[in-house]
């Protein structure tokens, strides 16, 4: 059923939350957007939402925002920093403050669903008996990279909150890789793979899951209208390569396509690298040595098995489906 209150979506000018936006205002949800002054409103502008200005950062700023708000989606995240405190200050405190803010100012008996991440569990652990691990809820949480630690500690924040003021229910969902159109952060693979190369910066064979931007959509609109909290994994309930992705893409692309390991000293080193040209530009780099060490780890797979049966949620999006939808998007938006 669709939620009657007032629902209030952060980091609506993204790649995620500009399809959560599209598929809210379809289904007949009451929207508000929190936006900073900079966010792009391209996906956006002209939809029937209201529109409100702060960061989540500055509690203050969105205290505002969230009157009258019964509900909220928190997808609005820092994914790439210079250091762990700026993602503890984005995904941490920003989290906490957005809690408290509905808490304190927001209508009760509403839920937040916040967009949390895999990398917040950590990979699957291979052990003697269980060889092709698969991370599941009950699993121990154990992120390895302070982006991981800093969405585990929202997750924590928001709980702690829901608890302590029984103002909301609350749900995190965990996403393994997403894609699909608009993803800015997939298209350098694309290009890539259009010029005949795939670089394999991690072990051969390492399993990652993944799941296309509507499914974590359709998820999300779930998780808001199934009266659950918690956390849940989400992916397409696969296990794939990159191997297999980066032929699926040669293969619609008609790209000859070469593969290229690349050593993780060759990676850290040029991880190194551009971690040093941040510091003199100000700007996060795209590859720092912890993703590298997120890309050495043969194990990124999670079961939706929780998810299925809670929120009666079934990936539709099959890989290859969805990687010849994400291309035929970027090349007809002229970025491919």
């Amino acid at each position: 059923m669709t939620p009657e209150g007032l629902c209030l979506v952060t980091g609506a000018s993204g790649f995620v939350g500009s399809h959560l936006v599209e598929r809210l205002v379809d289904r007949g949800y009451r929207v508000r957007l929190l936006l900073r002054k900079t966010s792009k409103l391209r996906w956006v502008r002209g939809l029937p939402v209201e529109l409100t200005y702060g960061d989540v950062r500055d509690k203050a700023s969105i205290a505002g925002a969230c009157h009258g708000v019964q509900n909220a989606f928190h997808f609005g995240a820092l994914t790439t920093a210079r250091n762990e405190a700026e993602f503890l200050a984005a995904n941490e405190e920003g989290t906490k403050n957005l809690a408290e803010a509905m808490a304190e100012h927001g209508e009760s008996g509403g839920f937040v669903v916040y967009c949390s991440s895999l990398a917040a569990g950590g990979p699957g652990i291979a052990t003697a008996s269980h060889t092709q691990p698969v991370r599941i809820e009950t699993d121990p949480d154990l992120p390895i990279t302070p982006y991981g630690r800093s969405k585990l500690a929202g997750e924590r924040a928001l709980f702690e909150t829901a608890k302590n003021t029984e103002r909301f229910r609350a749900v995190a969902l965990r996403p393994s890789v997403v894609y699909g159109p608009r993803d800015e952060a997939s298209l350098q693979f694309f290009k890539l793979v259009k010029m005949g190369l795939l670089p394999l910066g991690g072990p051969e064979g390492a399993r990652i899951a993944m799941i296309y931007v509507l499914d974590l959509v359709d998820a999300a609109v779930a998780a808001a209208e199934h009266a659950v909290d918690g956390v849940y994994y989400l992916s397409d309930g696969e296990a794939h390569t990159w191997e297999e992705v980066g032929r699926l893409a040669g293969e619609l692309m008609d790209a000859n396509l070469r593969e290229i390991r690349v050593p993780a000293a060759m990676s850290n080193t040029i991880a190194w690298a551009a971690e040093s040209a941040g510091r003199v530009t100000g700007r996060a780099p795209m590859l720092t040595r912890w993703k590298v060490r997120e890309m050495q780890q043969p194990h990124w797979v999670c079961s939706p098995d929780k998810a299925r049966r809670d929120l009666e949620f079934q990936a539709k999006i099959p890989i290859d489906l969805g990687l010849e939808t994400t291309l035929t998007w970027y090349r007809e938006n002229g970025w491919l």
